[in-house]
């Protein structure tokens, strides 16, 4: 008869251990299936808004202030001082790519440093529970080469006038780690870099660059 009740009991201590793991695995299942999703939208917009605060700064410290219209753009004029032809300056143009490339990247490299905490209650898309609940660390991390390129914008600035805007536009792929999730995402950011007032008829003049630092 004891034999029998020990017995009862190791099969019944062995019973409770494998329910409560299989509770535990439902529970996982259950928890990675509806808090994932969530978890990467708030981690990708977290990481993104720093990727671009890096960008920004890296642009506007680093290169924004070093650069004048004239060292890019070359208008040349008629003999009444007309506009009759805007002409990049390529050589310029492409060193200020890979000058500010590598900018951005230093700025990227330095995010991994950087502890971007998560409230596990954010998940729930909940106020009251948004502080709630362990923080969960996201790590963000550059991933390949970053791509620059300037964007001409051409706006009226008054009677016969012409406001000519270059815009630096980099891209980049960051990679964002939290547990158990590991996505990436692509961050496109526009800074201005100089503009310009033209006084007359602006000449028809198209040209895209896009250089790429690996």
């Amino acid at each position: 008869m004891r034999r029998w009740r020990a017995r009862y009991r190791r099969l019944g201590g062995k019973t409770i251990v494998l329910a409560v793991i299989l509770l535990a695995l439902i529970l996982f299942m259950i928890l990675e299936r509806n808090v994932k999703p969530a978890l990467v939208v708030i981690a990708e917009t977290r990481a993104r808004i720093l990727a671009i605060e890096a960008i920004t700064e890296a642009v506007e410290s680093e290169i924004v202030q070093t650069v004048k219209y004239q060292d890019l753009m070359f208008i040349h004029k008629d003999t009444q001082s007309r506009p009759v032809l805007i002409q990049p300056n390529t050589i310029e143009i492409s060193r200020l790519a890979a000058r500010t490339a590598e900018q951005v990247k230093n700025r990227l490299r330095a995010l991994e440093n950087q502890e971007i905490l998560i409230p596990l209650g954010q998940v729930t898309g909940s106020h009251l529970l948004a502080n709630v609940g362990p923080r969960l660390k996201v790590t963000v991390m550059p991933v390949g080469s970053v791509a620059v390129n300037l964007v001409n914008v051409m706006e009226e600035a008054g009677i016969n006038q012409t406001l000519h805007k270059i815009l630096l536009e980099v891209n980049a792929k960051i990679r964002i780690v939290v547990p158990l999730v590991v996505a990436e995402t692509n961050v496109q950011h526009q800074v201005l870099l100089t503009q310009a007032v033209i006084v007359g008829d602006v000449p028809e003049t198209l040209f895209q660059l896009q250089m790429q630092s690996q």
